[in-house]
């Protein structure tokens, strides 16, 4: 358990956690990170849902029938895919808590955070999973889990900035491969570049590249997506990216728009028609299917775009 007091701390700290194999006593184990401050949160906090728009909960109760909870801990406990937050209103302060991979988390004490690092059970729970969760790994000891969490105390504009970036770098953090090789420094990195930007300019901030997957010699699927909803400022704005110069090694001489499963013409699908009061996405798709160079497209707060690129090598 980790205590903050109240200050802001601009940087995200990085916390690096082991669990040890659970002991032989005959009991299940459930090993926690817990981080406890003396933010005043009422009952709330915030989970993302799979990495893109987060949920706001609240403890022991649920918005559409009288909640009895009569499991205090396990009835409060919500899927954490990449990010878990509360907020003291009255301070504007924002705590976050990232995770390296999908874990349960909860509040169960206003100020308090927690995620579940690792679970042992000996014995069926009879929930439906029909066997204990007792992986006991080659020594027969238990598994040894090691992660990371990344912890932002800061206001609500920052925090809201740093979380979707961070969770981006967690999520897609380097691979590290090692080969043997007789070939010295100098020339292993002049035959194999380490690094490479890709693309002539940088996207804006709230533009993520999701998919670039070569189809065959001259045709990419290319997807982009608008990591911020429309209420959470400063970058829940609509951007600009224009494809045709956007890559160092080939240029986009075609762009034809696609459902976002990339298996369909965008024109082509058709979609039931709802009467909403709002939209969080800011709202709908034109339904656009052949763009014009230099293929400049809009992306809305939260929007998915999926192309068809045809390209040439420079």
């Amino acid at each position: 358990s980790l205590l903050f007091h109240s200050f802001l701390s601009h940087l995200p700290l990085h916390f690096l956690h082991r669990s040890s194999p659970s002991p032989r006593d005959g009991l299940g184990k459930e090993i926690i990170s817990r981080f406890t401050t003396d933010l005043n949160t009422k009952s709330k906090f915030y989970t993302d849902s799979n990495g893109r728009q987060m949920l706001e909960r609240v403890r022991n109760y649920r918005p559409t029938w009288k909640y009895n909870n009569t499991e205090p801990v396990t009835g409060n406990y919500y899927p954490v895919d990449s990010r878990i937050f509360i907020k003291d209103e009255d301070r504007g302060v924002q705590f976050t808590v990232m995770n390296d991979r999908a874990q349960g988390g909860s509040s169960l004490n206003d100020g308090q955070l927690e995620l579940m690092v690792h679970r042992r059970t000996l014995y069926d729970d009879s929930r439906g999973v029909g066997e204990p969760l007792n992986e006991t790994g080659q020594t027969g000891e238990g598994l040894i889990i090691t992660g990371v969490h990344v912890a932002i105390l800061d206001n609500f504009v920052n925090s809201t900035i740093y979380h979707r970036i961070i969770g981006e770098d967690l999520m897609l953090r380097p691979q590290y491969p090692i080969t043997p090789s007789n070939l010295s420094y100098a020339d292993w990195i002049s035959k194999y570049p380490p690094y490479s930007d890709g693309l002539t300019v940088e996207l804006p901030l709230n533009i993520h590249l999701l998919t670039l997957e070569r189809l065959d010699h001259t045709h990419h699927l290319l997807r982009l997506e608008h990591q911020y909803p429309i209420d959470e400022a400063p970058l829940n704005t609509t951007a600009n990216v224009t494809l045709e110069e956007l890559f160092q090694e080939m240029k986009v001489v075609e762009a034809v728009e696609l459902g976002l499963g990339g298996n369909a013409l965008l024109s082509d699908i058709h979609r039931l028609h709802w009467n909403t009061a709002s939209s969080r996405t800011g709202g709908g798709r034109r339904p656009t299917e052949k763009l014009s160079p230099p293929f400049t497209i809009v992306l809305k707060p939260m929007e998915i775009r999926t192309f068809n690129i045809t390209v040439t090598y420079y």
